[in-house]
Formats: C-alpha cells, sequence, structure tokens
C-alpha cells in the first residue's frame, strides 16, 4: 500500500480503525511540542496571493501603447484587495526586466499600482517580481507562496511572466514540483522484493537528484542497496522508481523498514526547489520519512497494540480495553492520563490510579479510577500514549496503518499514534 492510497482511503480506514470511537478524535498530548505543516511566523495581515492580479495576465503580451514610437511602450498594472503604503511602490521592491526608464504610480483610491515603460522590440520573456519589500499600511506583504505564514523572501516573493512580441519558447517556469506519493508504506502487504518509488506532479525534476537523495534502512540502520528502475510520466504524475541490486539487499520479512527523502536537495530543470503536498515553498522542509513492514510470512504477532472500542465508564472508574494483552509495565499513569476540558480545551489533568483485576489480563483491559472525576463534573478527555505496548512489544497503533509508535507525519497528513477520547461524566 503505498501513501497516496493511504491518504485517498485513509478517512475510511481510520472509520474503521479509530473513529467508530463515539467522540474519540486524534490529538496529540497537549503537553507534547506541537506538529504540524506550517513553516514561517503567522502573520495576521499578510495579502492573499490569489488576490493580487497583475495586467497583462501571466504569459500574455505587453500591449504598445504607442505605435509611433520606437519600442514597446506598455503599462503593467497591479490591482491590491487592500490599502498599500506607497512608499513600498517602488521599481527596487517591485522588479521588471528589461524596462526602459520606468515609472511607478500608485492611486489609492483604486488600490492599483502603474508601471509604464519602454521595452526594446523582439520576442522574449519578462519576469515581473512582487519582493516583500512590498507592504501594506499595515506592514504585511503578499503571502507568495500561499501557506499562510510570514516567510520572508524569497518564498513569499509573488513572481510573474509577461511577454514582449511571440516568444519560440514557453514561459519560463515558475513551479516547484511536488513530492505526492510514495511507496511501498505501512504496514500492510509489502513483498520481501518491492519496486519502491516516488511520485511527483511533473515530470521536469531531476530524477538523479531523487536517486542520490532517497534511501531506505531497517531497523539497526542498515542501509539497503537500491538501483534504477526507471520512470514513467502518466500525463499527470511522474514515478522514480527503484528495485534492490540483488539476493544481498532483498528485504527480510516480518521486518520493519524506513524510507527516507531528503526534499531539500530536489528541483526541477529550471531551479525550482521542490515542495511536499502540504510544505510551500519554504527554508528547511523535513525530509520526507515514512516506515512500512514487509508483509507476514512467518509465524508470530505482528499486530500492533490498538484500542477496542470505547472505553466504558462506571460510577468509579473508567475501564479501556486492547485488541491485544497488555504490557502493563507500559500502563502507566504518564501513558495514560485523563484531562479536565471546558469548550474542548484542556484546563488540567486529574490525579487518578491505573490497576488491572486479575480478571482484566485475560480481557486484556485496564482501569483507571474516577474518585476525581465524579458524575455530573463536566467533559473529560482521555489520552493514550503511543510508547504503550502488548506483550509482545508492539506499540499502540492509533492511526491504523499497523505500524504502531509513530509520532506522525504531517507532510502527509499522517496523524500520531496518540489517542484521545472525550467524553462527560
Amino acid at each position: 500500500m503505498n501513501i497516496g492510497k493511504f491518504l485517498r482511503l485513509g478517512s475510511a480506514l481510520l472509520l474503521v480503525l479509530m473513529l467508530a470511537l463515539v467522540g474519540c478524535g486524534k490529538k496529540d498530548n497537549p503537553f507534547e511540542p506541537a506538529t504540524d505543516a506550517a513553516q514561517g511566523v503567522s502573520t495576521s495581515n499578510l495579502i492573499n496571493s490569489g488576490l493580487v492580479t497583475i495586467t497583462p495576465g501571466l504569459g500574455n503580451a505587453l500591449t504598445d501603447i504607442d505605435g509611433g514610437t520606437t519600442g514597446i511602450q506598455a503599462e503593467i498594472v497591479i490591482t491590491f484587495p487592500v490599502y498599500m503604503d506607497p512608499a513600498t511602490l517602488t521599481l527596487t521592491n517591485i522588479t521588471v526586466e528589461s524596462i526602459q526608464n520606468g515609472v511607478i504610480t500608485y492611486y489609492p483610491e483604486l488600490k492599483k499600482a502603474v508601471i509604464f515603460g519602454t521595452w526594446n522590440a523582439g520576442a522574449y520573456w519578462c519576469r515581473v517580481t512582487l519582493t516583500t519589500a512590498v507592504r501594506t499600511k499595515g506592514g504585511g506583504y503578499i503571502d507568495g507562496n500561499g501557506n499562510g505564514q510570514g516567510d520572508g523572501a524569497p518564498y513569499d516573493n509573488k513572481r510573474h511572466y509577461v511577454r514582449v512580441g511571440a516568444p519560440a519558447t514557453p514561459a519560463p517556469d515558475i513551479i516547484h514540483p511536488a513530492l505526492v506519493d510514495g511507496s511501498p508504506y505501512g504496514g500492510f502487504v509489502n513483498p520481501i522484493y518491492p519496486m519502491f518509488y516516488c511520485a511527483f506532479n511533473a515530470n521536469d525534476i531531476d530524477s538523479n537528484l531523487v536517486r542520490s537523495n532517497f534511501s531506505v534502512k531497517d531497523s539497526t540502520g542498515r542501509s539497503i542497496s537500491l538501483k534504477s528502475g526507471g520512470t514513467n510520466w502518466t500525463g499527470a504524475t511522474f514515478y522514480v522508481y527503484f528495485r534492490p541490486t540483488g539476493s544481498d539487499s532483498v528485504l527480510i520479512s516480518n521486518a520493519p523498514y524506513t524510507v527516507n527523502v531528503n526534499l531539500n536537495s530536489l528541483a526541477d530543470s529550471n531551479g525550482n526547489k521542490a515542495v511536499w503536498v502540504n510544505y510551500a515553498y519554504v527554508a528547511n522542509i523535513p525530509n520526507a520519512v515514512w516506515p512500512f513492514r514487509t508483509s507476514t510470512t512467518v509465524a508470530g504477532d505482528y499486530t500492533p497494540l490498538r484500542l477496542s472500542g470505547n472505553p466504558s465508564l462506571t460510577a468509579t472508574e473508567m475501564i479501556i480495553t486492547f485488541n491485544d494483552s497488555l504490557d502493563m509495565a507500559t500502563a502507566t499513569t504518564g501513558n495514560i492520563i485523563v484531562y479536565k476540558t471546558s469548550g474542548g480545551t484542556i484546563t488540567g489533568a486529574i490525579s487518578g490510579r491505573v490497576y488491572a483485576q486479575p480478571s482484566d489480563i485475560a480481557a486484556r483491559q485496564v482501569r483507571f479510577t474516577l474518585e476525581n472525576a465524579p458524575t455530573g463534573s463536566g467533559s473529560y478527555r482521555l489520552y493514550l500514549n503511543r510508547q504503550m505496548k502488548d506483550n509482545a512489544g508492539l506499540m499502540l497503533d492509533g492511526n491504523g496503518n499497523n505500524i504502531g509508535g509513530e509520532a506522525g507525519i504531517p507532510g502527509w497528513n499522517i496523524p500520531s499514534d496518540d489517542i484521545s477520547w472525550n467524553f462527560s461524566r
């Protein structure tokens, strides 16, 4: 199973494995560092890049408005959705290639900046760049990469191309190719001699760079030797394939492995840096790292620990049931926590005792006492740490991908294996 399939089928899978738990939602321990795909600094007064319009439009020709004069006399009109700081609207902060005698005028009542200048007659492309030095009255700038964060230059620069005449070549590429899929992924059926691949949404990615920045390691850190398996462009997705080099690198049955792709070293043939699903064009994109386990071909317990249905509540305690025998050494108040909540916000943790009666061992369950959360006292949230294990040493699998103990992969929209469950008393 590949990551793309996980993302497409993930909601159904999680519905079966986890979201059937009424009130159960995925949420990391609130006292752990947050894991999300946002980069840069949150800025409330950023300008939505899509709301800034430039005329002529992308790839369109400049219109000569003075046919009796040598060269092309033309205007570029930039319309903003908010009032701008006129002092920042200069041809230093808005760069225009090949322009001569350029002048920029701002019309605040129209929220428009008009650039007038002359270009030599010919057939060529001209790049227009609105840098982060272009500011609103409130000091905000254009969110050029569209991620809602203030990432600064060059990541939030807005690029645009117009043309003089009819160039023989297409408009220069300004699209950052995105890694959209990878395989094998997860703990389902993966052969011991798989075909690996990375998939991108553009076929101009440098496949040699992909090959030199793609690695697979086993649980001991040993690298699996790989060779090229070719490429394939479907018209929408570009696949770069790999395969083990020979019998010495065939994967072991029932074993965990990790794929690692160094995205910061990948680019297309025009130098546009590669990006990754939720991550926009930003500095220091994390490596794309994902786990997989080879298929079960020998006897043994390879199913990670999972929660079995909603915990049950009595007047004095909560009973939590699992799919497998629980390693009681991991059933601690550090891994099983009950929080008091108000309006969905955690207000503090309550104390309780974790224990198991003799009959609980065979029933694969553990108990948390609720003397400090009496009936009628309000709303609570149970948190189960992904470090909990079954007696085979397999950790909690909260996201349902058959691999336990994951911290989460935000770039793939794959949550951590921690489990949260909201309930009322």
